[in-house]
């Protein structure tokens, strides 16, 4: 890692005590529903969401099992457009588009600058990014395109290829390279790739790889986030809205959903590629690992498929600079 990027770690663990937890009680409540079987919107204040995981007082809950409640944020109806202003800012390259844009958050003066870029599940991250550089001083840039991951690799889709997702990302990468950010995030959600006619997991897994061994060898330091799986109660926030009173039917085990994402794929090509970060957000939206709640600390998590909230990601920062930190050796901590 170039000397410009190596600065001290304890910053994040001062961040991390900067974003408010609220503890709230969480064990089994009432089996019976809301009035109506309606729930209310939860005050900002009494839904925090992943930071009532890190609080002592909720050590014990087992957050798949809770069952029931009467007020959550956001409203399940509302759940699809709670997602970060990049999509309303036309951020998001769309199909049939291959121009990337390259979008400015967080601390806009900063020195030290965040790139993040790949589809709409490193998008998904793009508020709580944003809302950590304001705070630590990065200067976020995000570079997205809706179902293309960041790979020298072709596409495909429905048997249809994307021509577009592989002119995307080489003029992404091109403009990083320009750019030289002190650390490129990036995630997807396709875990194959086309070469020689056929659809491969090695395929995928040699494309993320050239792409950070050439950021990597212009000094930019890569972090892949990992992604996060497919619910099987999907649409969940349907499944909440039915089923207030019995939320552990909107639950999923996580071995089987996280086995079909991109993940593996992710972590062979940052195995197979020394040098590179990785950040595993898992444990904040699957406690335990095991079984997996559509609700945490009265926050909603998924909004569509298996995208999460923005609200539950803002929820999360704490937990996203602690693995920040950890992923870059402090390249993303405050120089102190």
């Amino acid at each position: 890692m170039p000397a410009r990027t190596r600065l001290v770690v304890g910053a994040l663990v001062v961040l991390a005590l900067v974003v408010a937890g609220v503890v709230v009680t969480v064990g089994r409540t009432s089996p019976s529903p809301p009035t109506g079987g309606s729930l209310t919107l939860a005050r900002a204040g009494e839904s925090p969401g992943a930071a009532a995981l890190l609080d002592p007082a909720n050590a014990d809950v087992d957050w798949g099992a809770v069952d029931s409640i009467r007020s959550v944020r956001p409203l399940p109806r509302d759940a699809k457009q709670d997602r970060p202003a990049l999509y309303a800012e036309g951020c998001q390259v769309l199909a049939g588009d291959a121009v990337p844009k390259v979008c400015v958050d967080g601390d806009r003066d900063a020195e030290r600058t965040v790139m993040l870029i790949g589809d709409s599940k490193i998008g998904q991250w793009q508020t709580a990014f944003a809302n950590l550089g304001r705070r630590e001083h990065w200067r976020v840039l995000s570079s997205t395109k809706s179902a293309c991951a960041f790979t020298d690799a072709d596409m495909t889709s429905g048997g249809k290829a994307f021509t577009d997702c592989r002119e995307w990302g080489r003029a992404a990468l091109a403009d990083a390279l320009r750019i030289k950010p002190d650390v490129v995030v990036t995630s997807q959600v396709h875990d194959t790739a086309v070469v020689d006619g056929k659809r491969s997991k090695g395929a995928m897994v040699r494309g993320l790889q050239r792409y950070w061994e050439k950021l990597q060898a212009a000094g930019i330091q890569v972090v892949v986030l990992l992604d996060n799986p497919m619910p099987t109660s999907h649409p969940t926030y349907q499944c909440v809205e039915d089923h207030p009173g019995d939320l552990t039917r909107c639950a999923y085990e996580l071995a089987g959903p996280l086995a079909e994402s991109s993940a593996p794929v992710q972590r062979a090509a940052a195995e197979a590629t020394p040098g590179v970060g990785v950040v595993d957000m898992a444990p904040a939206y699957c406690p335990g690992l095991q079984r997996c709640p559509a609700v945490i600390g009265r926050v909603l998590v998924y909004r569509a498929g298996s995208h999460l909230t923005k609200t539950f990601t803002v929820s999360a920062q704490r937990q996203l600079a602690r693995q920040l930190a950890a992923a870059t050796d402090g390249a993303l901590t405050r120089n102190r």
